[in-house]
């Protein structure tokens, strides 16, 4: 009889160290909340979201974009200056404006990096945004092949999607050379969304990105047809 309450003893005694073991582990991550805590930042773009450390921001600024009552343009650089001010510190950005050829935002003279969103990097963007015009033709190609080379997590890229639009085969070349990155697509128009699927939307579409259509006959800065 004393055998078996010794043995009756010990198994209590193991139930009572594991069940103290069992309420002292660690409680799995809560991933909703996940992103916060790594410091990712959410940025918003005329109902689009990009996740990440790293965005480019694209922009059209050919003739099309800014004259006959279509101001993109300035529909662009006032949804452009809030969304910066979702970055803290620790995040980087860069703009790059484009016609016939890319021009890029370069505060610290290096236009292969990506500037740190300082309060006074965000001022010094907000004054390249004004100092930015509506002129000459237009090359996509050329200007998404220089936001890829920065390595982002996120592109966000806006144009009328005016001529020349870009092939299938320009399209399968940005798609292999970003390689993951995540391409978002805001096209604007003077009117509703015309039928049918543009270049910028098969482009955001291969590059895993979100697409939406601006009507500047309405607000400009309310998404109208995704």
């Amino acid at each position: 009889m004393r055998r078996h309450g010794t043995i009756r003893i010990a198994l209590l005694t193991m139930l009572f160290v594991a069940a103290s073991r069992a309420e002292v582990s660690p409680q799995p991550p809560d991933t909703e909340r996940a992103p916060k805590e790594s410091g990712r930042a959410r940025v918003r773009l005329f109902g689009l979201v990009g996740e990440g450390y790293k965005f480019v921001f694209v922009f059209d600024r050919s003739g099309s974009m800014g004259g006959d009552g279509r101001a993109a343009i300035k529909a662009v650089k006032a949804e452009l200056c809030a969304s910066l001010e979702s970055l803290s510190p620790v995040h980087q950005f860069q703009i790059v404006f484009y016609n016939e050829r890319p021009r890029i935002f370069n505060p610290a003279g290096t236009p292969d990096r990506l500037p740190f969103a300082t309060e006074e990097n965000k001022r010094r963007a907000e004054r390249f945004l004004e100092s930015m015009t509506a002129d000459g033709g237009t090359d996509h190609e050329a200007a998404l092949r220089q936001a890829i080379r920065l390595h982002p997590d996120v592109i966000f890229w806006m144009s009328d999607a005016d001529e020349p639009r870009l092939k299938p085969s320009q399209m399968d070349a940005i798609r292999r050379l970003a390689a993951g990155i995540i391409l978002h697509a805001i096209e604007f128009g003077p009117g509703p969304k015309p039928a049918g699927d543009s270049f910028l939307a098969q482009t955001a579409r291969q590059n895993g990105g979100g697409y939406v259509y601006v009507d500047l006959s309405q607000s400009p800065t309310k998404p109208a047809n995704r």
